[in-house]
């Protein structure tokens, strides 16, 4: 558990340093966690690449196309503000099989039946992004309840008792066939507004199979979720050739080998002894194009003193295991709560260092969550930033527009890892 909040900004200061905001001490700090490694990229996108998270895309199109509209004013304001910032690719949902969404947003509305007016609103997601630079990285499915979820895959194929993470989901015979014959019929899709085959489609940078697979009720070490990944992610390479796959994972282990057990120990968190996903075992598919992980530290018991160097340590170790497999990293997800353990100047100067972090290691790409259109409430989303109309990158009702933008200017060339395309 991360410490109380007084106390956890208490030890942070000792660590940060009586320096202003900290950012020079913890730069440091984190340079010396980051020493540095070769470039890494996906596709032919710069090491180092800024990538914003930004899911309700499909569901903001959608209901304009359900009311008739000829554009969607959220979708070319997140857009518009993302290729204005500098950022290559927007992270964003593939899929949507909620069905508390069904006559709204939803896309597959029971068993390989689908909703016209859903699709057509992704379809302007893949087309309108083509239009203004942005590449999309985009999840094919979710482990977790949101937007359907692997529980709903066990549910629409009548077992009982379904839950979150449902376990069946990878291993019941049904269930694996539904997903993937899902799979085949949204990327042999043709876009409606370019007449572009999803599995062809030039906006797309990558598909990844699942939003945060985890082995929860599998083997302890990996081996069934790695079979899952093999057959699934075979199925999306031969139905996209041109496109780069990932699994969309965390980054866990069932062990420590590979990382520093003495720090993970010293950190008190359990996330490198998680049982059934390995992901030096997943990255090591041979159809799986990069590694992807995620960091929550608030989450996952990593606050306090810690968690500058828990996070500099997350990439950089990540790192190491997928350049030895020859792939690149991807940084899918890197959040911390604006009502967390840490005040505005704390996050800003962690953002800062693991961005800097990201840099030195050479990783492919990294992404914030989450980045919002101006009217979406903060409440929605408790990690949620900004580049509001009017303002300047830097205004603090932005919080974090600023780094982006630094990030996104300071990518590093190099050739190594390229996958080409």
């Amino acid at each position: 558990m991360s410490l109380p909040r007084r106390s956890t900004i208490a030890a942070l200061a000792v660590f940060l340093g009586a320096c202003g905001d900290g950012e020079p001490v913890m730069l440091e700090a984190v340079a010396a966690s980051c020493p540095g490694g070769p470039a890494q990229h996906l596709g032919r996108l710069p090491a180092g690449t800024m990538v914003l998270n930004a899911y309700f895309l499909q569901e903001e199109a959608t209901r304009d196309v359900r009311r008739g509209a000829t554009e969607s004013p959220v979708l070319e304001e997140v857009l518009a503000k993302a290729a204005a910032m500098g950022v290559r690719a927007l992270r964003t949902n593939g899929h949507n099989d909620a069905v508390e969404k069904v006559g709204d947003t939803a896309i597959q509305v029971a068993p390989l039946q689908y909703d016209e007016t859903a699709l057509i609103g992704l379809d302007w997601v893949l087309a309108r992004a083509r239009v203004h630079g942005v590449r999309l990285v985009l999840p094919l499915g979710n482990y977790w309840d949101a937007y359907g979820g692997a529980r709903q895959y066990v549910a629409w194929a009548g077992l009982p008792n379904p839950v979150e993470g449902d376990p069946r989901f990878f291993t019941e015979p049904a269930v694996v066939a539904h997903y993937k014959a899902h799979i085949t019929r949204l990327l042999n899709r043709v876009n409606t507004v370019d007449g572009i085959r999803y599995g062809d489609h030039p906006s797309v940078l990558a598909w990844e199979l699942l939003n945060e697979p985890r082995g929860r009720g599998l083997d302890r070490d990996g081996a069934r979720l790695r079979a899952w990944i093999d057959d699934v992610a075979r199925e999306v390479k031969s139905l996209a050739p041109g496109h780069l796959v990932g699994t969309g994972e965390e980054g866990f282990e069932p062990s420590a080998e590979g990382y520093d057990p003495v720090f993970w120990s010293r950190a008190r968190s359990t996330v490198l002894r998680t049982p059934g996903s390995s992901f030096t075992r997943n990255t090591a598919s041979p159809y799986i194009d990069f590694a992807s992980v995620h960091f929550y530290p608030e989450s996952w018991g990593l606050g306090g003193m810690d968690t500058a160097e828990a996070g500099a340590r997350w990439i950089r170790e990540h790192a190491a295991i997928a350049r030895s497999l020859g792939k690149p990293l991807f940084v899918g997800e890197l959040g911390l709560r604006n009502e967390g353990d840490f005040d505005i100047s704390q996050r800003r100067a962690l953002y800062r260092g693991w961005l800097e972090c990201l840099r030195n290691e050479g990783v492919g790409a990294g992404a914030l969550w989450l980045f919002a259109n101006d009217t979406r409430p903060d409440a929605w989303d408790g990690y949620t930033f900004y580049f509001r109309d009017g303002t300047q990158p830097g205004d603090p009702v932005n919080r974090y527009a600023d780094l982006v933008i630094e990030a996104a200017a300071a990518e590093r060339p190099g050739a190594a890892f390229s996958l080409g395309r």
